[in-house]
């Protein structure tokens, strides 16, 4: 790289930076409005015991939605953003991130035949699970690393809109009485696929060169360059898409109902920080090549803008969740409420970890500190989420989330600090 492209990109990235931002939120007004119109309608038309059926399938695809990324929307990304100027090492990448992910979506469907076969509950429902994993197809044709490591947000975000809106069109025109479960769940899940084909079919013009195939050896470094990401991703879901999926097993498919709905809106919530994460996390690795500390520096700014970006909304369902349900949600999801107020801080607290962990850590380098706190987070909410669901039933579940992201927090907040690396007070390392 020549000293001239250096300075050249380095004038570039902030107006690019914010660029992505603000096309990225513009665009998200869009991937927002879509499904908070379609839940409360799936909600009303389906009845909350059909719909936490959907729920529960979908939330048991999710586990082969995180085996199938693997954890490459972080490391694959990160790659990127370093190497963007390297269009040979890009395309080199992007055929070995495809080839890994396609040979662990079919070790999945062999996973998955083997459960229905073996699990009788789980057999009665084959159609809807068989469903679901078309999802798992999409995640894996979508190259959102690959966007993402360029920084071309809004790719990502015009073509989920675009999928969102046809399958939400789609499920007014077709859904309208629990009868219809089924083909709300293909509607749901074809969604990620028309992405993923739409996103693969662009990314793959964009390649130069094309698809060489990558030896034994590039496969197995890129495993397991993947591997502690693919452990945090995996331990993530387990405070995440696991909490559905235990209320669904342990307290009955209408108590998921209730959790799910109450979760999707909050993390609908959450989702305001997604374009600045998206935008700011290869644009963060990238800085951190020229200079730790002002990465850090930057990261804090980004900290106190989240925080301040999800604590509002957050207060606001906590002290107004009864009222919001019911204008969301109708009667239908009358037990949300309880579970809405357990959970209501989330959108706070994890723009909070999202900073310590995904933008701090991941940037600097500690990926098996990363891997270890969630590993501990996931092990200790299925603990504490068991006795809570018998206990409490859908609220157990929101308390044992809420738990777990504190802790989540707090870990994180200690590791970064015994290492001298300081977010919270003016940032610097020690």
């Amino acid at each position: 790289m020549s000293p001239f492209q250096s300075k050249t990109n380095e004038v570039g990235a902030p107006r690019r930076l914010v660029t992505n931002v603000v096309a990225l939120y513009f665009l998200q007004g869009l991937n927002y409005i879509i499904p908070m119109a379609t839940l409360p309608y799936l909600v009303r038309v389906l009845g909350i015991q059909t719909f936490g059926m959907i729920a529960f399938t979908q939330s048991f695809a999710g586990y082969f939605v995180v085996l199938t990324d693997y954890g490459f929307n972080f490391s694959a990304t990160r790659y990127t953003a370093q190497n963007r100027l390297d269009l040979r090492k890009i395309s080199d990448m992007f055929w070995r991130v495809l080839i890994i992910k396609s040979l662990l979506m079919l070790a999945g469907v062999i996973l998955l035949a083997l459960i229905l076969f073996t699990i009788p509950r789980f057999r009665s429902q084959t159609p809807y699970f068989i469903i679901a994993y078309i999802a798992v197809i999409g995640g894996v044709l979508f190259p959102q690393w690959y966007f993402q490591g360029l920084e071309k947000m809004t790719h990502i975000s015009v073509m989920t809109g675009a999928a969102r809106l046809i399958t939400s069109v789609l499920l007014f025109v077709f859904v309208h009485s629990p009868d219809d479960a089924l083909r709300a769940l293909a509607l749901l899940s074809g969604g990620p696929l028309i992405a993923g084909m739409i996103g693969m079919f662009v990314a793959v013009r964009e390649l130069h060169p094309g698809f060489v195939w990558p030896s034994n050896s590039e496969l197995w470094e890129t495993t397991v360059d993947g591997w502690h990401l693919f452990i945090s991703t995996a331990a993530i879901s387990l405070y995440t898409n696991t909490n559905v999926f235990l209320v669904g097993l342990i307290a009955g498919e209408a108590q998921a109902g209730y959790f799910s709905a109450a979760e999707k809106l909050i993390r609908a919530i959450s989702g305001l920080i997604g374009p600045i994460s998206q935008a700011f996390f290869p644009h963060v690795n990238f800085l951190a090549r020229e200079s730790k500390q002002l990465a850090l520096r930057f990261i804090s700014k980004t900290l106190r803008l989240t925080s301040l970006v999800t604590l509002v909304p957050s207060l606001i369902m906590l002290f107004f969740a009864a009222p919001l349900a019911h204008i969301i949600f109708g009667h239908a999801a009358s037990g949300s409420p309880p579970i809405i107020r357990w959970i209501a801080l989330l959108p706070f607290l994890i723009a909070v970890s999202n900073a310590l962990g995904i933008q701090t850590m991941l940037c600097f380098g500690l990926d098996k500190q990363f891997s270890r706190i969630l590993i501990g987070a996931g092990l200790l909410n299925v603990v504490l989420a068991v006795p809570l669901i018998h206990l409490f039933a859908a609220r157990g579940a929101a308390m044992s989330v809420l738990l777990v992201e504190v802790g989540v927090n707090i870990a994180m907040i200690w590791e970064l600090e015994r290492r001298g690396i300081h977010v919270f007070r003016k940032a610097s390392l020690v």
